[in-house]
């Protein structure tokens, strides 16, 4: 079954190399594009979409986030992803809070892309690994921290540690294999492993549990 996606981004040339990109995924369908604020509004309300992927600068008179929760209001299910040029804590935190379910930076490879729409295709949350730091403030001194389950971090192997540790610290599965001297591919299954025995299903869950058994170290 095709994901169907909407391109929201006022800069034509961008659109075209994005779509470029999504075209090289077989069950990736471009559904339309949107140039401004109340194009996206409007065009999300013509197209019966999965993804739509949102510049948080958008021109029209509408700011990203507006256009996020105008779309949100309508399609509460739709998986927007937020592109931007800069790393903000406060828009990556309210996008999230309204239901925007991924935060990529335009400077993003292209597996990180095809990875978030995959992701919030499936209904879940995805966010650039550069941008995981912003995260750990809202797990950390919060008013009802989650209770930790006894014995969690017993289920994992020393290794399945370290790899967690990496992830949760923001670094691609490309760089944790090289800090920890194995393949990527031993990441990928690392990874699964950790998000299966733990029952996680996103990143910010892995980095909660990270923090929560003291994976890391904050300052």
């Amino acid at each position: 079954m095709s994901i169907r996606i909407l391109l929201a981004d006022d800069h034509a040339l961008f659109r075209s190399g994005l779509k470029a990109l999504l075209a090289q995924e077989p069950d990736f369908e471009i559904l339309g594009e949107a140039a401004t604020g109340p194009e996206t509004v409007k065009m999300v309300e013509e197209h019966e979409a999965d993804v739509l992927i949102l510049d948080l600068s958008m021109p029209g008179g509408m700011a990203g986030a507006q256009v996020a929760e105008q779309v949100l209001q309508r399609r509460p299910d739709m998986g927007v992803i937020i592109l931007t040029m800069h790393e903000d804590e406060y828009y990556l935190k309210q996008l999230l809070r309204i239901g925007a379910k991924a935060f990529l930076l335009k400077k993003s490879d292209s597996e990180e892309m095809v990875q978030a729409i995959r992701a919030v295709s499936r209904g879940n949350v995805y966010v650039d690994p550069s941008l995981t730091h912003l995260l750990v403030p809202s797990f950390v001194g919060g008013a009802t921290p989650k209770k930790k389950r006894p014995g969690m971090l017993g289920l994992l192997t020393k290794r399945e540690v370290e790899v967690c540790r990496e992830l949760a610290l923001g670094h691609t599965n490309v760089e944790v294999g090289e800090r920890l001297f194995i393949s990527e591919r031993t990441v990928e299954t690392h990874r699964t492993n950790i998000m299966n025995k733990l029952e996680l299903k996103n990143r910010a869950e892995l980095v909660r549990f990270a923090i929560e058994h003291g994976l890391l170290n904050l300052s």
